[in-house]
C-alpha cells in the first residue's frame, strides 16, 4: 500500500473519529437548560432572573420545539431552579396516587457501589447536631403552576396534645454515615449510564452528556442540608416509553429500570397529577429494627427522595440521590416524651397549634468529609387558617445529648 493510500485511510479514520466525538457534545441550548434546572446554590433572585434570560436564549436556539413543550420546561426550570434541594426537587409531599413499598435494602446494591459496613455502637464518635431542625423555617419558593402548599411556616404557639409515648419504644436507633463522593465516583456513575464527561462546573462533580439526555452530579449541600444528587434532563431525542395503557408511575418505573436507577432503598410512591408535567415522587425510607420504615425528611419536615417528571409518555426530568456506601452504627436516643418536652413551645406570636402526631424519621446532617443520616422525631398537627387546613411540622433531634459533639 502506498504512502498516499495510507494518508487517505488516516484522513477517513480521522473524519470518523470527529463524527463520533461530535455526537457526545451537548446539544444546542443544553447549558442554558441544565444550568437553570439544577443550580440551587445561588440566591433565589439571581436564579429566577437567570432562568428567564437563559430560556429566552434557549427558545431562540431550538426553534423546532413546540411552544407547549417550551412552556412545560420553562415551568419546571423556574420552579425547580428555585426550590431544588436534597437530592431531589420535591420539597413538599406528593398529591396523588397510592404507595408502593420498595426493596428492603438499606442502600444501593446495583453494582455502582459495594454497600456499607456495620460498626459497633457509637463507632462514629460524637455526632454533629442537626442545624435548624427545631427552628421556625421560611417557606420555599412555590413552583410556577404547582398547587399551593399546605405547610405552615409562620410563627405559632405550639401545644402537644398527643400520646407522649408513641409506638417507638427502643432505646437505640441506627445512624448511617457516608463519605463525601468524589469526581471519580461521579464519573463511574455517569459511565454506568453511558454518559460522557463534558466539564466540571463550579459546585458540581461533573457535567455529562448522553444521546438522549444530559446529566449533572453534585455532592452534599451544607445549607439547607441536601444529599449528594444527580439530575437528568431529557433532550429532544428522548423517545416515548412504549407501554400501552401505562400510567405516569409505570412510565417512571420503566425508565428507571431501563437505566438501572430503580431505588435500592425502601420507598413509598406518591404521584402529583395536579399539573403538567406529572411528578412521580419516590419518598426515601430507612430500615429501623422494630419500627416501620422511617421516612427521610428535610429540615422543615417534608419527605424527599427521588422525583421523576413525566410529560406525555416520556420523562423530561429525573432527580435522585447519588448512590453512596452507607456505614451503620447504633446510638442511644432519647425517649419520645423527652423529645416532645424539648420541642419548642413558642415560635413567635401566631395561632395556637395542637401537635397530635409523632413519628421517627431521618434527617441529613452534613459534616465535611463524612455526613450522617440521623434519627429524629417529627411532630405535626393541623389547624384552620382563613378557611384552609394547614399543617405544622417540627423536627426534634432524637440522639441522646451525651452522644453529641460539644
Amino acid at each position: 500500500m502506498s504512502d498516499q493510500d495510507d494518508d487517505l485511510e488516516l484522513q477517513a479514520l480521522q473524519r470518523e473519529l470527529d463524527d463520533a466525538f461530535a455526537t457526545t457534545r451537548p446539544r444546542r441550548g443544553y447549558e442554558d437548560e441544565v444550568w437553570l434546572l439544577i443550580q440551587q446554590q445561588r440566591p433565589v433572585t439571581n436564579r429566577l432572573r437567570d432562568a428567564i434570560a437563559g430560556f429566552v436564549q434557549g427558545i431562540r436556539e431550538v426553534p423546532a420545539a413546540s411552544m407547549a413543550a417550551v412552556a412545560s420546561i420553562l415551568v419546571i426550570a423556574i420552579g425547580v431552579g428555585v426550590i431544588a434541594s436534597v437530592g431531589g426537587f420535591g420539597r413538599g409531599r406528593g398529591g396523588g396516587a397510592g404507595s408502593t413499598a420498595g426493596a428492603p435494602q438499606i442502600e444501593d446494591t446495583s453494582g455502582r457501589n459495594n454497600g456499607g459496613s456495620q460498626f459497633s455502637a457509637n463507632a462514629f464518635g460524637p455526632l454533629p447536631v442537626p442545624g435548624g431542625g427545631t427552628k421556625s423555617t421560611s417557606p420555599p419558593p412555590q413552583a410556577v403552576g404547582s398547587p399551593a402548599s399546605t405547610e405552615y411556616y409562620g410563627p405559632a404557639q405550639l401545644v402537644w396534645s398527643g400520646d407522649r409515648n408513641f409506638s417507638y419504644t427502643a432505646t437505640t436507633a441506627p445512624v448511617f454515615r457516608y463519605q463525601e463522593p468524589s469526581a471519580v465516583l461521579a464519573d463511574q456513575f455517569a459511565g454506568s449510564l453511558g454518559a460522557a464527561l463534558v466539564d466540571r462546573p463550579d459546585g458540581y462533580l461533573g457535567n455529562y452528556s448522553a444521546t438522549t439526555y444530559s446529566l449533572r452530579v453534585r455532592g452534599t449541600v451544607q445549607s439547607p442540608p441536601s444529599s449528594p444528587a444527580y439530575f437528568i434532563l431529557a433532550n429532544l431525542q428522548m423517545p416515548d416509553v412504549q407501554a400501552a395503557g401505562a400510567t405516569a408511575q409505570d412510565i417512571a418505573n420503566i425508565f428507571l429500570a431501563e437505566h438501572s436507577l430503580i431505588p435500592q432503598w425502601p420507598y413509598t410512591v406518591s404521584v402529583d397529577m395536579s399539573a403538567d408535567p406529572i411528578k412521580v415522587h419516590y419518598e426515601r425510607e430507612f430500615t429501623v429494627p422494630g419500627y416501620p420504615p422511617a421516612h427521610l425528611v428535610d429540615s422543615s419536615g417534608a419527605r424527599y427522595g427521588m422525583d421523576v417528571y413525566i410529560s406525555g409518555k416520556h420523562p423530561i426530568l429525573v432527580s435522585g440521590p447519588l448512590p453512596v456506601n452507607l456505614d451503620t452504627a447504633y446510638y442511644r436516643i432519647v425517649p419520645p416524651d423527652q423529645a416532645i418536652s424539648a420541642s419548642p413551645s413558642v415560635q413567635g406570636q401566631g395561632p395556637t397549634i395542637q401537635l397530635t402526631n409523632a413519628e421517627l424519621v431521618y434527617v441529613l446532617v452534613p459534616a465535611g468529609d463524612h455526613s450522617f443520616y440521623e434519627p429524629a422525631f417529627l411532630l405535626s398537627g393541623s389547624f384552620q387558617l382563613d378557611g384552609k387546613t394547614m399543617v405544622k411540622h417540627v423536627v426534634v433531634p432524637a440522639i441522646d445529648p451525651s452522644q453529641r459533639a460539644k
